[in-house]
This record gives C-alpha cells, sequence and structure tokens, in this order.
C-alpha cells in the first residue's frame, strides 16, 4: 500500500507541466494548442523562443530530481527505479490535461542525472551530436534515451525490477516518439534551422 502511494505520488509530480504552466503565464497560450501540439522543451522552444524554452526545460528536469532525490529513497531498493517510469509517466499523461502531456526526455534526465550523472552526461553527449549531425531533434532525444538506458540497464543488472522499470522507460519514450519517426522515415520531420 505505502509503495502504491508513493508510486501515484510520483505521477503527480509528473503532471507539473513545464510548457502548460510557463505557456499560460508568460504567454496565456495553451501550449497544446500550439506548433506540433506537445507539451514539451522542443515545441516550447519553437513557440514561446529559447527563454521560456529553456524555463520548460528546467522544470521538467526538475520534476525528476525531486522523485530521486525525496520519493526514490523510501522505496525499497530494488523497485527504486519504478519513480522514474511513474514521473515520467506523470509528465506524459497529465490527468488535468487530458492526459496530454509531453514526451518525457528532461524528466528522465533529471531523474537518471541525478544517480548517474556519468551516464547521463555520455548519453547527452551521444544525444547532442546525433541531433546536431541528422538536424533531428527528435532523433537526437531517441539517441540519448537509448544510450542511458543501456549503461544504466549494466548499472542495475542484478536488480530485475530496475531493470524492467529502465526498459518500460525506454520503450515509453520511444511510443511517444512514435509520431517523429512516422515523420522521419517519411522526410517530413521539422529540422533545427529547417
Amino acid at each position: 500500500m505505502k509503495t502504491a502511494l508513493l508510486f501515484f505520488l510520483c505521477y503527480l509530480i509528473g503532471t507539473i507541466s513545464g510548457a502548460y504552466i510557463v505557456g499560460m503565464l508568460f504567454r496565456h497560450k495553451d501550449i497544446r494548442k500550439e506548433g506540433s501540439g506537445n507539451a514539451g522543451t522542443t515545441n516550447a522552444i519553437r513557440v514561446m523562443g529559447k527563454k521560456l524554452g529553456y524555463t520548460t526545460f528546467a522544470i521538467d528536469v526538475l520534476k525528476g530530481v525531486a522523485v530521486m532525490l525525496w520519493v526514490a529513497p523510501m522505496l525499497d531498493e530494488s523497485i527504486r527505479l519504478f519513480a522514474t517510469l511513474f514521473v515520467v509517466l506523470g509528465h506524459d499523461y497529465p490527468f488535468y490535461l487530458g492526459f496530454r502531456g509531453g514526451k518525457g526526455i528532461a524528466t528522465t534526465f533529471g531523474a537518471w542525472g541525478t544517480i548517474a550523472p556519468l551516464y547521463v552526461a555520455i548519453a547527452a553527449v551521444g544525444g547532442i551530436l546525433t541531433g546536431k549531425i541528422s538536424r533531428y531533434v527528435s532523433l537526437g532525444s531517441l539517441a540519448f534515451l537509448s544510450v542511458v538506458s543501456i549503461l544504466m540497464i549494466f548499472s542495475w543488472r542484478g536488480s530485475t525490477w530496475n531493470v524492467l522499470a529502465i526498459v518500460l522507460v525506454w520503450i515509453l519514450g520511444f511510443l511517444r516518439h512514435r509520431s517523429n519517426i512516422q515523420r522521419i522515415r517519411e522526410g517530413t520531420e521539422n529540422k533545427v534551422g529547417g
């Protein structure tokens, strides 16, 4: 019962939508009705500019940090990384926004960066390089998620439940990017500077 409540708390923290809050406070607009319609950093930058876009990123990162520093330590070691899964689920599917949120990359970055900063730094470099070379932000995001997931799985391989949580976060990230993947295949995905 305690574990379920803690996971629910992680979900609630995740529902604090940086893009939606920043958009409503500073631009009086629902970010989900602008640009790509996604309540995440990339769309926030495109719609509101870098300053508010990076503010969005910071909020979403801090959600992951808060969960790993505050909630995860109260969980059993064998299932601690499920805190990441639930905060990302909250970010992706906030109940009060009709379950239309972001894609979870910034929140994952914050959560795993708190407990495995070296892995996240390595993955971030890979993601940035992929994004710059391909000029697809979404491809860079997926490269980051894949590299950090593989490194995290290697680190937590002794715990089946933690590895399962990592794999589920990884799969969820790809599911949330499925429209981007389709547009990349079709050659219609937005490019940086394009």
